[in-house]
């Protein structure tokens, strides 16, 4: 038994096949997006400064016999590099295993995430939501006086608050 015809058939709809910056734009909240976009912007200039220095490395390097000066060059060059290297494999370790090899002491915080968390809890708790620290604030910012004050120049307008 045939219900219509087979023209009368919908469509299905057509496959998305999207990247994964698509995917993630669609997912992402407005304020994700701009966060991404400054990210990749910071990454890219990064890697320019790496990529600039290594530039000048090469220069200095390639002639400094004829500029014996160009050494001062290639240090800084040379320090540019090591330092950018640095502190992108400090970064990276943090987070996982650089360039994929299990070096020791890589890959801590999803390691010990659990930890990490329990630890900044105790320390919110205790340095900004315990006791004596919220009496500490509310006696710094002095409601009374400050409550007073504005009840004061309300009731009496044309009195200064000193």
């Amino acid at each position: 038994m045939r219900f219509g015809n087979a023209a009368d058939a919908p469509t299905p709809a057509p496959k998305r096949t999207a990247s994964p910056q698509t995917f993630h734009a669609e997912v992402l909240s407005p304020a994700d997006q701009e966060r991404r976009r400054r990210l990749n912007r910071m990454k890219a200039v990064a890697t320019g400064a790496l990529v600039l220095m290594a530039v000048i490395f090469v220069i200095a390097f390639s002639l400094e016999d004829r500029y014996p000066w160009l050494g001062y060059v290639r240090a800084m060059a040379e320090a540019g590099m090591v330092g950018a290297l640095a502190d992108w494999f400090a970064v990276v370790a943090l987070f996982r295993h650089p360039l994929g090899v299990p070096i020791p002491h890589t890959a801590i915080l999803p390691a010990n995430k659990a930890r990490v968390a329990d630890n900044l809890a105790a320390f919110v708790r205790d340095r900004f939501l315990g006791t004596e620290a919220l009496v500490d604030r509310v006696n710094a910012f002095d409601p009374a006086s400050r409550l007073s004050m504005s009840t004061l120049s309300r009731a009496l307008p044309w009195r200064s608050a000193s």
